[in-house]
């Protein structure tokens, strides 16, 4: 009896010690991902960027750019139940864009502060400041389409104009605007509250948020791949992808709504679309930040012509 009162003793200490300095290690082979983080805590990212698009029979890209940025996150609120926290962006820098893009991309940036809503463990809810943010993203096309128009001809800069508009418009509606703005918080937060087994990847049903308040289904494995205890840290992977019928039915409906002019012109149907996601991810186990992500994703547009390759690959660095 005396043995066995001494082995639960001493597994209760373990557990203990697990759980006061790295609540996420459940044990040697188990990790959550869980965020611990109270009102007032403020982390920091280095984000690097970068697109490489390319076409068949080019040995060349056809496209290239890349761009640098900080953003800063703070806990704004804790309660038992979600947090709300801030991000802002840093001015950033970038190559192969043109020096009108860049700056717009900056003002954009720079000027906006997202406030959104996490459930109790970290993952992502909603943005909770849409109209501040759908006022920001007007201001901005506004003043990005005085500085383009002004440096091209009368026809040229009517034209140029129009396109501003539009996609103005279609890009600032409630059910887009948040789409604009989610991308980096998805990266950081789509994927806490989960708990994971040394080596046993988990099957999981996903969803991808589109333009136009559409989620488009899709599947995806997640796996963890190490735990380190002294550097606290663990390792996990997810390779995902949206079904690709609910991708090209939602590519069909987005480009009608963006292009009304050409509804029903442009052939989606004959068109094969394939999208792929890689993400690397190293969560703290003691707080839950994630200290390093990287994301590959892969975008196949094909007909019977040509076939166009866009590749999408970001990095962020806890600072």
């Amino acid at each position: 009896m005396k043995n066995t009162l001494s082995f639960i003793t001493c597994l209760l200490l373990v557990f203990n010690i697990f759980a006061q300095d790295q609540p996420n290690l459940l044990s040697p082979t188990k990790v959550t991902t869980i965020g611990y983080w109270n009102k007032g805590d403020k982390v920091s990212y280095h984000v690097t960027n970068s697109n490489v698009a390319t076409k068949s029979g080019s040995a060349q890209p056809v496209k290239q750019s890349s761009d640098t940025y900080d953003l800063e996150i703070t806990v704004v609120d804790s309660t038992e139940h979600s947090y709300i926290l801030a991000m802002k962006y840093l001015k950033g820098s970038g190559e192969g864009l043109e020096p009108q893009l860049q700056e717009i991309m900056n003002a954009i940036q720079t000027t906006a502060v997202i406030r959104y809503q996490t459930d109790e463990f970290g993952s992502f809810v909603k943005i909770l400041n849409l109209i501040e943010l759908q006022k920001d993203f007007q201001k901005t096309c506004s003043e990005f389409k005085k500085q383009m128009v002004s440096t091209r001809k009368p026809e040229e800069a009517k034209a140029v104009e129009a396109i501003i508009d539009a996609l103005s418009a279609q890009f600032s509606k409630p059910e887009n605007i948040a789409v604009l703005y989610m991308g980096d918080i998805l990266a950081i937060h789509a994927y806490y509250g989960i708990e994971l087994i040394l080596n046993k990847p988990m099957e999981v049903d996903l969803e991808f948020p589109c333009f136009a308040n559409i989620n488009v289904p899709g599947t995806g494995k997640i796996s963890l791949s190490a735990i380190n205890k002294a550097k606290d840290i663990a390792t996990f992977s997810i390779v995902s992808k949206p079904n690709k019928e609910d991708l090209k039915k939602y590519m069909k409906l987005f480009l009608d709504q963006l292009f009304p002019d050409s509804k029903g012109k442009i052939p989606v149907d004959q068109m094969s679309i394939d999208f792929e996601n890689t993400e690397r991810l190293v969560i703290h186990l003691s707080d839950g930040w994630m200290q390093r992500i990287e994301s590959s994703q892969t975008a196949i547009v094909s007909d019977s012509k040509e076939k166009v390759k866009k590749v999408t690959s970001k990095l962020f660095t806890l600072k």
